[in-house]
Protein backbone atom coordinates (compact mmCIF):
# COMPACT_ATOMS: atom_id res chain seq x y z
CA UNK A 1 0.00 0.00 0.00
CA UNK A 2 2.66 2.60 0.67
CA UNK A 3 4.59 1.89 -2.87
CA UNK A 4 1.12 2.37 -4.10
CA UNK A 5 1.18 5.64 -2.55
CA UNK A 6 4.49 6.46 -3.23
CA UNK A 7 4.09 5.71 -6.90
CA UNK A 8 1.08 7.95 -7.30
CA UNK A 9 2.37 10.53 -5.62
CA UNK A 10 5.18 10.94 -8.24
CA UNK A 11 2.94 10.77 -10.83
CA UNK A 12 0.88 13.18 -8.87
CA UNK A 13 3.78 15.65 -8.98
CA UNK A 14 4.93 14.95 -12.63
CA UNK A 15 1.34 15.26 -14.64
CA UNK A 16 -0.42 17.07 -11.77
CA UNK A 17 -4.16 16.83 -11.60
CA UNK A 18 -5.24 17.62 -14.89
CA UNK A 19 -2.32 15.25 -16.47
CA UNK A 20 -4.27 12.42 -14.55
CA UNK A 21 -7.43 13.22 -15.41
CA UNK A 22 -6.02 12.95 -18.98
CA UNK A 23 -4.22 9.77 -17.86
CA UNK A 24 -7.45 8.01 -16.59
CA UNK A 25 -9.09 9.56 -19.83
CA UNK A 26 -6.77 7.88 -22.29
CA UNK A 27 -7.02 4.70 -20.94
CA UNK A 28 -10.67 4.58 -21.07
CA UNK A 29 -10.36 6.09 -24.80
CA UNK A 30 -8.19 3.31 -25.83
CA UNK A 31 -10.28 0.95 -24.44
CA UNK A 32 -13.32 2.53 -26.12
CA UNK A 33 -11.25 2.56 -29.51
CA UNK A 34 -10.40 -0.84 -29.39
CA UNK A 35 -13.73 -2.33 -28.56
CA UNK A 36 -15.43 0.23 -31.58
CA UNK A 37 -12.34 -1.46 -33.94
CA UNK A 38 -13.63 -5.04 -32.57
CA UNK A 39 -17.63 -4.06 -33.71
CA UNK A 40 -16.61 -2.28 -36.68
CA UNK A 41 -18.30 0.59 -35.78
CA UNK A 42 -16.97 4.48 -36.91
CA UNK A 43 -13.77 4.39 -34.57
CA UNK A 44 -14.11 8.86 -35.04
CA UNK A 45 -15.59 9.57 -31.51
CA UNK A 46 -13.01 7.30 -29.75
CA UNK A 47 -10.32 8.26 -31.75
CA UNK A 48 -11.15 11.98 -30.77
CA UNK A 49 -11.74 10.64 -27.05
CA UNK A 50 -8.00 9.50 -27.42
CA UNK A 51 -6.49 12.86 -28.93
CA UNK A 52 -8.17 15.16 -26.03
CA UNK A 53 -7.27 12.48 -23.20
CA UNK A 54 -3.31 12.77 -25.00
CA UNK A 55 -3.62 16.79 -24.84
CA UNK A 56 -4.89 16.66 -20.99
CA UNK A 57 -1.81 14.32 -20.18
CA UNK A 58 0.69 16.33 -21.62
CA UNK A 59 -0.84 19.93 -20.93
CA UNK A 60 -0.80 18.53 -17.54
CA UNK A 61 2.05 17.82 -17.73
CA UNK A 62 3.44 21.48 -18.66
CA UNK A 63 1.03 23.52 -16.46
CA UNK A 64 1.99 21.16 -12.75
CA UNK A 65 4.48 22.85 -10.60
CA UNK A 66 8.13 20.90 -10.58
CA UNK A 67 8.54 18.18 -8.02
CA UNK A 68 11.08 19.58 -5.50
CA UNK A 69 14.15 17.36 -6.08
CA UNK A 70 15.96 15.28 -3.48
CA UNK A 71 18.89 14.06 -3.28
CA UNK A 72 19.76 10.68 -2.83
CA UNK A 73 21.62 9.37 -0.52
CA UNK A 74 25.16 8.74 -0.82
CA UNK A 75 25.69 4.92 -1.69
CA UNK A 76 29.44 3.90 -0.60
CA UNK A 77 31.54 1.52 -2.70
CA UNK A 78 31.98 -1.73 -1.38
CA UNK A 79 35.81 -0.84 -1.21
CA UNK A 80 35.33 2.27 0.57
CA UNK A 81 34.39 0.85 3.79
CA UNK A 82 37.92 -0.74 4.60
CA UNK A 83 39.55 2.05 3.45
CA UNK A 84 38.09 3.98 6.21
CA UNK A 85 38.65 1.74 8.32
CA UNK A 86 42.45 1.39 7.38
CA UNK A 87 42.52 4.85 7.67
CA UNK A 88 41.55 5.13 11.49
CA UNK A 89 44.03 2.28 12.19
CA UNK A 90 46.65 4.17 10.50
CA UNK A 91 45.12 7.29 12.71
CA UNK A 92 45.12 5.58 15.80
CA UNK A 93 49.19 4.20 15.30
CA UNK A 94 49.63 8.01 15.22
CA UNK A 95 47.92 8.84 18.45
CA UNK A 96 50.07 6.76 20.17
CA UNK A 97 53.41 7.31 18.26
CA UNK A 98 52.62 11.20 19.33
CA UNK A 99 51.25 10.43 23.02
CA UNK A 100 55.43 8.78 23.89
CA UNK A 101 57.67 8.15 24.94
CA UNK A 102 57.13 4.61 25.07
CA UNK A 103 59.87 2.06 25.29
CA UNK A 104 60.44 -1.41 23.54
CA UNK A 105 62.90 -3.64 25.24
CA UNK A 106 64.57 -6.54 23.52
CA UNK A 107 66.29 -9.53 25.03
CA UNK A 108 68.16 -12.51 23.14
CA UNK A 109 68.24 -15.05 25.33
CA UNK A 110 66.81 -17.41 22.39
CA UNK A 111 68.37 -19.57 19.89
CA UNK A 112 70.85 -18.18 17.45
CA UNK A 113 69.65 -15.30 15.37
CA UNK A 114 66.37 -14.97 16.76
CA UNK A 115 65.41 -11.79 18.72
CA UNK A 116 62.40 -12.12 21.14
CA UNK A 117 60.25 -9.23 21.82
CA UNK A 118 59.18 -7.93 25.28
CA UNK A 119 56.03 -5.89 26.00
CA UNK A 120 56.11 -2.33 25.20
CA UNK A 121 55.49 0.09 28.59
CA UNK A 122 54.98 2.92 28.79
CA UNK A 123 57.95 5.04 30.21
CA UNK A 124 55.86 8.50 30.80
CA UNK A 125 52.71 9.94 32.52
CA UNK A 126 50.93 12.85 31.21
CA UNK A 127 48.77 12.90 34.39
CA UNK A 128 51.95 13.32 37.21
CA UNK A 129 55.01 15.10 37.38
CA UNK A 130 58.62 14.15 37.76
CA UNK A 131 60.83 15.12 40.88
CA UNK A 132 64.49 14.54 40.73
CA UNK A 133 66.59 15.24 42.72
CA UNK A 134 69.99 14.31 44.22
CA UNK A 135 70.98 13.80 48.03
CA UNK A 136 74.20 12.93 49.31
CA UNK A 137 75.00 11.94 46.43
CA UNK A 138 72.17 9.75 45.33
CA UNK A 139 69.89 10.34 42.93
CA UNK A 140 66.41 10.10 43.55
CA UNK A 141 63.24 10.56 41.69
CA UNK A 142 59.70 10.26 41.94
CA UNK A 143 56.64 11.32 39.99
CA UNK A 144 53.49 12.83 41.83
CA UNK A 145 49.79 13.53 40.78
CA UNK A 146 49.75 16.20 38.75
CA UNK A 147 47.61 18.60 40.74
CA UNK A 148 50.44 18.69 43.15
CA UNK A 149 52.29 21.16 41.03
CA UNK A 150 50.13 23.73 42.41
CA UNK A 151 49.28 22.29 46.00
CA UNK A 152 52.88 21.00 46.83
CA UNK A 153 55.99 23.17 48.15
CA UNK A 154 59.58 20.14 47.78
CA UNK A 155 62.72 21.19 49.43
CA UNK A 156 65.92 19.39 49.73
CA UNK A 157 67.90 20.32 52.82
CA UNK A 158 69.75 16.98 52.88
CA UNK A 159 66.07 15.26 53.17
CA UNK A 160 63.47 15.97 50.78
CA UNK A 161 60.59 17.70 52.25
CA UNK A 162 56.82 17.41 50.66
CA UNK A 163 54.39 19.94 52.06
CA UNK A 164 51.27 21.42 51.42
CA UNK A 165 51.70 24.83 50.06
CA UNK A 166 49.23 26.90 51.94
CA UNK A 167 50.40 25.47 55.65
CA UNK A 168 53.86 25.94 54.35
CA UNK A 169 54.10 28.74 56.68
CA UNK A 170 51.98 29.12 59.74
CA UNK A 171 51.38 24.95 60.49
CA UNK A 172 54.37 23.47 58.72
CA UNK A 173 52.24 21.93 56.01
CA UNK A 174 54.68 19.02 56.25
CA UNK A 175 53.11 15.66 54.44
CA UNK A 176 56.26 13.08 54.05
CA UNK A 177 60.32 13.35 54.11
CA UNK A 178 62.65 11.13 52.09
CA UNK A 179 66.44 10.77 53.80
CA UNK A 180 69.12 8.13 53.06
CA UNK A 181 70.69 6.08 55.63
CA UNK A 182 73.57 3.62 55.70
CA UNK A 183 72.42 0.12 56.07
CA UNK A 184 69.17 -1.51 57.13
CA UNK A 185 66.86 0.48 58.89
CA UNK A 186 66.03 -0.89 62.37
CA UNK A 187 62.32 0.09 63.20
CA UNK A 188 63.08 -1.43 67.36
CA UNK A 189 66.58 0.39 67.46
CA UNK A 190 67.59 3.31 70.29
CA UNK A 191 67.47 5.46 66.87
CA UNK A 192 64.50 4.48 65.83
CA UNK A 193 61.63 7.06 64.27
CA UNK A 194 58.44 7.25 65.69
CA UNK A 195 56.60 7.30 61.83
CA UNK A 196 59.29 5.98 59.91
CA UNK A 197 59.20 3.17 57.01
CA UNK A 198 61.74 1.75 54.51
CA UNK A 199 60.68 2.57 51.14
CA UNK A 200 63.63 0.93 49.15
CA UNK A 201 67.34 -0.55 49.94
CA UNK A 202 70.20 -0.77 47.57
CA UNK A 203 74.09 -0.90 47.32
CA UNK A 204 74.14 -0.91 51.56
CA UNK A 205 72.36 2.67 51.51
CA UNK A 206 68.41 2.32 52.27
CA UNK A 207 66.04 5.20 51.05
CA UNK A 208 63.21 5.88 54.31
CA UNK A 209 59.83 7.90 54.16
CA UNK A 210 59.64 10.13 57.48
CA UNK A 211 56.27 11.20 58.47
CA UNK A 212 55.29 14.60 61.10
CA UNK A 213 53.89 13.48 64.25
CA UNK A 214 51.71 16.59 64.65
CA UNK A 215 49.07 18.51 62.97
CA UNK A 216 51.08 20.29 60.28
CA UNK A 217 47.97 22.60 58.93
CA UNK A 218 45.00 24.35 60.06
CA UNK A 219 42.59 22.27 60.96
CA UNK A 220 39.57 24.62 61.77
CA UNK A 221 39.73 25.64 57.99
CA UNK A 222 38.00 23.18 56.62
CA UNK A 223 38.61 23.00 52.90
CA UNK A 224 42.47 23.42 53.86
CA UNK A 225 42.04 20.20 55.79
CA UNK A 226 40.63 17.63 52.95
CA UNK A 227 42.82 19.06 50.73
CA UNK A 228 46.02 17.94 53.46
CA UNK A 229 44.14 14.73 54.28
CA UNK A 230 43.52 14.16 50.58
CA UNK A 231 47.24 14.52 49.84
CA UNK A 232 48.34 11.92 52.71
CA UNK A 233 46.05 9.23 50.96
CA UNK A 234 48.04 9.68 48.06
CA UNK A 235 51.35 9.47 49.60
CA UNK A 236 51.61 5.40 49.22
CA UNK A 237 51.09 5.91 45.49
CA UNK A 238 53.39 8.11 45.03
CA UNK A 239 55.98 6.19 47.14
CA UNK A 240 55.61 2.95 44.41
CA UNK A 241 57.22 5.09 42.12
CA UNK A 242 60.58 6.20 43.81
CA UNK A 243 63.62 5.00 42.08
CA UNK A 244 66.62 6.05 44.13
CA UNK A 245 70.43 5.28 42.41
CA UNK A 246 74.12 6.67 42.88
CA UNK A 247 75.08 9.57 40.63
Amino acid sequence: MEALLIKFSILAGVFGIIGLIGLAALLASVIWLIIRVANFDSVLPALLCVLVSIALAVGGMFLSPAPEGRAAPYLKASWEAPLEALKGQIGKLKELKDNGPWARFFRDEGASGEMETMDVIRTGAPDRVLVDETMDGWRVRLTLPREWKELCVVENDGRLNFSQKVSLQKEGGRLFSLSLIEGPYDSEGPDALPACETVLEKDGMTLLAIYPTDVQFNDEAEEIAEEYQRMQAEIPGILETVEFEPT
